[in-house]
């Protein structure tokens, strides 16, 4: 791995492990993008993750995600009872079975429910309800951002000058609900306000860390925003349970 790429990735594992210390999780954020799993709520909406096979130890699961990557595939591991890899995140169930039911997963691919939401915006009372809600849309935003992107290259229907475009856009208006909120909530103690405020550090810091130059090639550039989409959703899932609580 490049020392900018290892920065990269540390600079994301900084920002992502405070995030979980303050919900009281740990998250393991390695260079071959390992994840502690924890037990999730059954609340809300949900995510789907793709995942190609599960994986009695971790360097079964690495040798695979490695190969993931190389054909395009988020290649994130989720670290349990077994070891997971998951290829893709998807927003609609249809979207995930459609996938698995072509043979996109491969043999013993299966799909992994995440919940995600919903949030309430009202928390914090109705001053603060429309700012709330603002600042809770970075997920959609910056998930519909990576999976489009990442759709986009693949298909052929973008370039990558096309994905570091959406991808400065997208920054662009995420630091906006980052900025707003953080103005909105500056008086209000709740531990949520600070957790949300984490939240939308972090997918700044994730669509920092896609890797999107041109001289990576198409299929990296691809599995980088998978990877970040997936990163994303399990943040999501642990703003949720604070939130929850």
């Amino acid at each position: 791995m490049r020392k900018s790429d290892r920065q990269n990735a540390l600079a994301v594992a900084a920002v992502a492990l405070c995030f979980m210390l303050t919900l009281g999780l740990t998250y393991l954020l390695g260079r071959e993008g390992f994840l502690l799993a924890f037990n999730k709520s059954d609340a809300g909406e949900k995510c789907y993750l793709l995942c190609g096979g599960a994986y009695e130890n971790v360097e079964l699961a690495r040798e695979a995600a490695e190969l993931v990557k190389t054909r395009g595939g988020a290649g994130y591991v989720i670290v349990g009872e077994e070891c997971e890899v998951v290829l893709a995140a998807y927003l609609a169930q249809e979207d995930a079975e459609k996938v698995l039911d072509g043979g996109g997963g491969g043999t013993g691919a299966y799909i992994k429910e995440i919940a995600v939401g919903a949030l309430d915006p009202a928390v914090f009372g109705d001053d603060m309800e429309g700012e709330t809600e603002s600042a809770l849309g970075y997920f959609s935003l910056a998930f519909d951002c990576f999976t489009s992107a990442a759709d986009g290259l693949s298909e052929g229907t973008l370039t990558a000058s096309d994905v570091r475009t959406r991808l400065a856009v997208c920054r662009a208006r995420v630091e906006e609900l980052r900025s707003g909120f953080s103005d909105a909530a500056r008086e209000v103690s709740d531990t949520r306000a600070t957790e949300l405020k984490l939240a939308l550090v972090t997918a700044l810091a994730l669509i920092d860390n896609v890797t999107a130059a041109d001289m990576y090639g198409s299929a990296a550039i691809v599995s980088s925003l998978r990877y970040q989409s997936v990163q994303l959703v399990l943040c999501r899932e642990a703003l949720l349970g604070v939130w929850s609580s």
